[in-house]
């Protein structure tokens, strides 16, 4: 088994967002928690993005801003500099979970270069023009971006009450990866929703790889501190994308074709569009994300949405399953990267090769 310490681990989206980041990022908080392991959970990116993590009293946490990891409660929780910060979705997210008994403002680090995200964005003509063109969550963030490039954003420093505790995050990360911990980047969206990812305008408003959540978060892959950077790429077997005019799909069909419940949008609450398993965007990804290797991996969530009678199974009963088992190396092969966790319910995730460092 690899070694953790001084390790960054990057999860991303191979498709077009909701595949399952926040459960593969709370299943690593989970298991640094195990073994002892300093973990420090990073989100970068704005509030349209959800990541829905389970908690070890069974309940679903959607997070748009506070790191997943706080399921691990010596895990430290940054919100780096990349970001766009809703500071009443933060402030809701945190008053929430402190009331449901998790510790949060005390191991809560915001970096002061992060982007107020203020109302106005959430509000103008042009963001109201972006979700009817393009099918944009309408959360403001690609607005506050472009406010961003043109110098008229404020900062998060400039912001009131603003939980947990404000310093240079990047500056953080490295003691702490100095120090010997693992740290893991909740990457944003999809790799297909990326800004030259080849669908524009179709497209957010940011690129979605790894290098890119990298640069976010202030980390350098070459830094001297770092002994390794691992990007796991999580697909879903049906990938989705929002509702409306939001760029294709390959093999596009319905909830009802599939006989699966029609899924929502953990943000804006939309049914969402569905499609058929697309190798070639997946190896499109892995490539992007810098594999084929081995520090690139893929993690494969709703195999029960393949087979219907593997919802809710795990470890050996998974892996003993043939059809997922031929599925998956078919997957192997046509996308270039090997399957490391497979997920079947909500935050229920298997290793699918006992001994694997994840």
């Amino acid at each position: 088994m690899r070694s953790r310490e001084s390790v960054v681990t990057v999860v991303v989206d191979g498709q077009y967002g909701s595949t399952g980041k926040g459960a593969v990022c709370g299943h690593l908080a989970y298991e640094d928690a195990a073994i002892g392991q300093k973990h420090v959970g990073v989100r970068v990116g704005g509030s349209q993005a959800g990541h829905t993590v389970v908690d070890t009293e069974g309940r679903a946490w959607p997070m748009r801003h506070v790191p997943v990891a706080f399921v691990n409660p010596d895990a430290d929780l940054v919100i780096a500099a990349g970001s766009e910060i809703d500071l009443e979705v933060l402030r809701s997210e945190v008053e929430q979970l402190e009331a449901a008994g998790h510790s949060i403002q005390p191991r809560l680090f915001v970096d002061p270069q992060a982007t107020w995200l203020e109302d106005s964005y959430k509000t103008d003509e042009a963001n109201a023009d972006l979700t009817a063109r393009i099918g944009s969550t309408g959360k403001g963030v690609g607005a506050a971006r472009a406010a961003r490039v043109m110098r008229t954003a404020k900062l998060i420093q400039e912001a009131p009450e603003v939980p947990g505790s404000m310093l240079p995050t990047d500056s953080l990360l490295q003691v702490q990866l100095s120090r010997g911990a693992h740290v893991v980047i909740e990457g944003t969206q999809g790799y297909g929703l990326g800004l030259h990812a080849g669908h524009y305008p179709k497209c957010t408003s940011t690129d979605c790889r790894a290098v890119d959540f990298l640069a976010q978060a202030g980390i350098s892959p070459w830094a001297e501190y770092i002994a390794g950077v691992q990007v796991v790429i999580v697909v879903r077997t049906h990938p989705i994308r929002v509702a409306g005019d939001s760029g294709p799909l390959k093999g596009e069909t319905s909830w009802a074709e599939l006989g699966l419940e029609p899924e929502l949008t953990t943000v804006t609450r939309k049914v969402r569009r569905v499609g058929a398993w697309d190798p070639g965007l997946v190896a499109r990804a892995v490539e992007a994300n810098g594999g084929p290797g081995p520090d690139v991996v893929l993690a494969v969530t709703m195999a029960d949405h393949l087979f219907r009678e593997l919802h809710g199974v795990h470890g050996a009963d998974l892996r003993a399953h043939a059809g997922l088992g031929e599925w998956i190396e078919k997957a192997v092969a046509d996308c270039g990267a090997d399957v490391v966790l497979v997920g079947t319910a909500p935050g229920v995730l298997t290793v699918w090769e006992p001994g694997a460092w994840l």
